[in-house]
């Protein structure tokens, strides 16, 4: 189904009426012409002479009478009625033929369209028939020519002169030619005789082998070129002639006939007996017997694929979520079938290196062996651990579980299928990975540290500690372990309940006159001892363990309180500076502005919130990624002249990345001042950081508006163009249809010209309409009224309708139509808009096939679905088949699926379109309405 806007077409019985009118008056002309004009005139007396091969089955040949029959003789006769040319046919060796026709002896040939011929005659534009090569062999042996490149390594039979045998000569391969005169003998010769084959044209090759009922003997296609059979004569006219009725009877349909007469036999109808008619009737009452045990095997299959697809859906929910892939291994073929989750192939034939492409070439060695150990029946399941390139972005390395077993097996209970899965395990193992990583590190970090470690375990009691936290007991560890020392100890806190315990940070004080047990392990008479304990649960809540670590800090508390001493001195000499820097801060706070510094020296960009307060340091590669890429050369240019220390300041606005609570981008301008040493050298740049993003903003929307009115200027332009195209065609034909009744015309024309303007006019009138409607939808001006209407009483009557226009024979037309009743309330008059126009569309592009339309309620929405069978849309065509406005390939205006695609968008609903070359194209239109009762067939 193509989906363009109606345009006018005159109809194909017009056309071809114009046409016949044409040729028969070009013929009338030729002629007619005088003797003495160098155009031959065809008469009774001076008949037009055809001459062609007797050899050439099924296109001419002599039958058992010696009368000339064939598909040329029957397509010639046909056009020589039709262009009323007396005639005379003879049939000879094919030599004789081009040189009667070379010396004017003869008028028209048939021949092939290649060097060879040239010398003979001139060509017509049509291409009667298209000659393709094929092999003829007994059946049981292999084909030796495939292809052209086969030609150069095997003889092969041809028909001495024929296009085939001049094709090999031109290769400079005749020496492998054994040339035959007469065809049926090299046949004969085939069918009798193994290992001999011919290479001629496939159609030549399978009307001898049917009429001659060689059943021992096959054809296969070889690829080569192919020829084109066209007409040939010194008569330019007559060519025209020829090639203007062969193109009106065969765009009419007339030549299928005669084509399946010579070409294709099995197509030809055949008459009824009169017997047949008490075959039939039994027949009928068998089918009937068939349909009620039909019915009755149909309900109980039915509850079985039911209960087999819930299987199936349990199965692959299984395999999806464990990321599990099927696959089969046919070992008599040494390929292999991958299957989707469902059990549905995805591929086949695959040879094992292309299946396992991206798996290591190791674990390849391996999966080899243990399928040959399989198919050795040496072992009967194998799970192998591999490993292949790639993943999900490309890049290191998958881990997947690979598990064989026995599928199928033969008689003798040999395998012939193996099965494979394949899971990916890539996560699992980074996860084993990562936690192995984990314990090596924090046992690195716990022996390495620099600061005392020790484990608790769920009761309290140390169970490890660093050398750092040994040294700090002034005991050997073991010492430690064997009094059990406790958490209740260190903390000097005998109450203590850890299961209640939570994250503690602490300094604890140690002096010599405590009385703690933990005091003997310390030796000190004064300590100060920074703690931090955690600890750790499972995801019930219940204590696991607590890591503690801690510090000597007793050196850092005593300084302390000097510091402490010194702090009040400088306080108050500080409070004054403060103030100062407070207004500026206010200032570069509230004003939008950043003190910033650069150092040529380490390349890095400091800025300032405050004086003194750094809020970014950035490198150059970190400056150029918080860059827009329209600014990147602007940065680089501003870095480079500071790199260069030069002694002139530095302007520039600059667009960042960054985005601002409202969504803009962050635009700066910058300034900078160098900073000069005493020995005349720029040490660093000083500057400032102005925001000027809501002026850029303004600038960039003020851009994008005039955009946007370019963009409707060339929209108007556009619709005027196809608009004045569109109105006119018709128009056209409406004024030149009138003009001819001012004319001297034939009474009995006038009926047609009436016809013209009437079918003009509605289609203008029609235009006009889908243009108003869009102005109307594109304005909201269309008022959607939902009301409760019976849309299964109407549907197949409103199909009916829609597709009567455009029915063609040939064409199975389908309403689907699941409910008896189906009440819903929706807008029925532009529903039935948007249903009549898929409709119509569907039936116009489809010329043979079926027109499929079906519905369905799925709870809140109307579901429609149009099908047809039309040949499909390419993929440029499917991207703007909504589009307005847009000149398609039949010169429309796009208008059609632009209303159908608004009318559904304003009901609140959605339209979906695929195309595809093989099954050509489904429409689907979802509406949301309520249903109030419904009763299904």
């Amino acid at each position: 189904m193509r989906y363009h806007s109606f345009m006018p077409r005159m109809s194909l019985r017009i056309l071809t009426l114009l046409v016949l009118l044409w040729t028969a008056w070009l013929s009338n002309t030729v002629t007619a012409a005088p003797s003495g004009d160098s155009i031959r005139v065809f008469t009774k007396e001076h008949p037009l002479i055809y001459e062609d091969a007797w050899d050439l089955w099924p296109y001419a040949f002599l039958n058992d009478k010696g009368e000339p029959v064939g598909y040329n003789v029957d397509l010639l006769k046909m056009l020589f009625n039709e262009l009323n040319i007396p005639y005379v046919m003879k049939l000879k060796p094919t030599k004789e033929a081009l040189n009667d026709l070379k010396a004017g002896r003869s008028d028209l040939m048939m021949g092939m369209d290649d060097y060879f011929h040239d010398e003979y005659a001139k060509f017509g534009k049509s291409v009667v028939q298209i000659f393709t090569h094929s092999v003829v062999h007994q059946k049981g042996e292999s084909s030796i020519v495939k292809n052209k490149k086969d030609l150069e390594r095997h003889k092969v039979i041809v028909h001495e002169g024929s296009f085939s045998h001049n094709l090999i000569k031109q290769l400079g391969w005749e020496k492998n030619t054994i040339p035959y005169s007469d065809m049926r003998e090299a046949v004969q010769k085939v069918h009798s005789t193994s290992g001999s084959q011919i290479l001629w044209n496939t159609m030549s090759l399978k009307w001898l082998i049917h009429t001659f009922q060689y059943d021992n003997l096959e054809i296969n296609p070889v690829d080569i070129p192919h020829g084109e059979y066209r007409f040939m004569s010194n008569n330019p006219e007559l060519l025209h002639q020829l090639d203007s009725a062969f193109q009106v009877l065969n765009a009419s349909g007339s030549l299928q006939a005669i084509q399946n007469k010579w070409f294709y036999p099995e197509r030809s109808e055949s008459g009824i007996p009169a017997w047949i008619w008490e075959v039939i009737i039994a027949l009928l009452v068998l089918t009937l017997c068939f349909i009620i045990y039909y019915i009755i095997y149909w309900r109980y299959e039915k509850r079985m694929t039911q209960d087999v697809r819930r299987g199936n859906n349990r199965l692959a929910l299984i395999l999806n979520t464990s990321n599990i892939r099927m696959w089969v291994y046919h070992i008599a073929s040494n390929t292999i079938t991958r299957y989707d989750d469902y059990g549905r192939m995805l591929a086949e034939g695959l040879l094992p290196s292309a299946f396992l492409f991206d798996v290591l070439p190791d674990d390849v060695k391996r999966i080899d062996n243990a399928l040959i150990a399989i198919a050795r029946q040496k072992q009967e399941k194998v799970l192998l651990d591999i490993q292949g390139r790639g993943g999900r972005d490309g890049e290191g390395l998958r881990y997947y579980s690979v598990a064989l077993s026995v599928l199928r097996r033969d008689k003798n209970g040999h395998p012939t299928h193996i099965i494979g899965t394949t899971s990916d395990v890539t996560d699992e193992k980074l996860r084993q990975q990562r936690v192995k990583d984990n314990m090596l590190r924090y046992q690195s970090i716990f022996d390495t540290a620099l600061v005392d470690m020790v484990d608790y375990d769920e009761h309290g009691v140390i169970t490890n500690m660093n050398s750092k936290a040994i040294s700090a007991f002034h005991q050997d560890i073991n010492n430690v372990f064997k009094d059990r020392i406790t958490i209740q100890q260190v903390l000097g806190n005998d109450d203590l309940t850890l299961e209640n315990m939570d994250y503690t940070y602490l300094t604890q004080l140690f002096k010599g006159c405590d009385e703690r047990a933990l005091n003997r392990y310390l030796g000190r008479d004064e300590l100060y001892y920074e703690l931090q304990l955690v600890p750790i649960r499972d995801e019930e809540g219940h204590l696991q363990a607590i890591y503690g670590t801690g510090r000597d800090v007793t050196e850092v508390a005593r300084a302390f309180r000097q510091e402490r001493k010194n702090e009040i001195q400088i306080q108050r000499a500080n409070d004054e500076m403060r103030s100062y820097i407070r207004n500026i801060d206010y200032v570069l706070q509230n004003g939008g502005v950043r003190m910033a510094d650069y150092s040529p020296d380490t390349h890095t960009l400091v800025i300032y919130s405050e004086i003194g307060v750094e809020q970014y340091r950035l490198t150059q590669t970190r400056c150029l990624s918080l860059t827009a890429d329209e600014s990147k050369k602007v940065a680089q240019r501003v870095l480079n002249v500071m790199d260069n220390r030069t002694h002139m300041p530095v302007e520039a606005a600059v667009k960042t990345t960054v985005r601002l609570r409202d969504g803009k981008a962050l635009s700066l301008f910058l300034s900078f001042i160098p900073n000069i040493n005493e020995e005349g050298r720029a040490e660093s740049y000083f500057g400032m950081c102005r925001d000027i993003s809501e002026m850029k903003d303004a600038e960039e929307k003020l851009a994008q508006e005039t955009a946007k009115a370019q963009e409707v200027e060339t929209v108007k332009n556009a619709f005027l163009r196809n608009m004045s195209y569109e109105i006119r065609t018709p128009l056209n034909s409406v004024v030149g249809f009138a003009e001819l009744f001012q004319q001297e015309h034939a009474s009995e024309d006038e009926a047609f010209f009436i016809n013209e303007i009437r079918d003009n006019s509605e289609h203008l009138l029609a235009l006009i309409n889908d243009i108003l409607l869009l102005s109307r939808l594109d304005a909201r001006m269309i008022e959607f009224k939902p009301k409760v209407v019976d849309f299964a009483a109407g549907f197949e009557r409103r199909c009916r309708a829609a597709w009567s226009d455009y029915r063609q024979e040939g064409v199975e037309y389908i309403a689907d139509s699941p409910y008896e009743k189906l009440l819903v309330e929706v807008d029925d008059l532009n529903f039935g808009m948007v249903v009549d126009r898929l409709i119509g569309n569907a039936a116009r592009y489809t010329d043979e096939g079926q027109v499929r339309v079906r519905y369905d309620y799925t709870g809140e929405d109307l579901m429609l679905v149009v099908q047809g069978t039309d040949g499909g849309m390419d993929a440029d065509e499917l991207e703007h088949v909504f589009d307005r406005f847009v000149v398609t390939r039949n010169q429309g205006t796009g208008l059609e699926m632009s209303i159908c695609d608004e009318l559904v968008r304003q009901m609140g609903g959605r339209i979906l379109i695929k195309s595809d070359a093989t099954v050509g194209t489904i429409v689907w239109v979802s509406i949301p309405c309520k249903c109030t009762d419904l009763v299904r067939k």
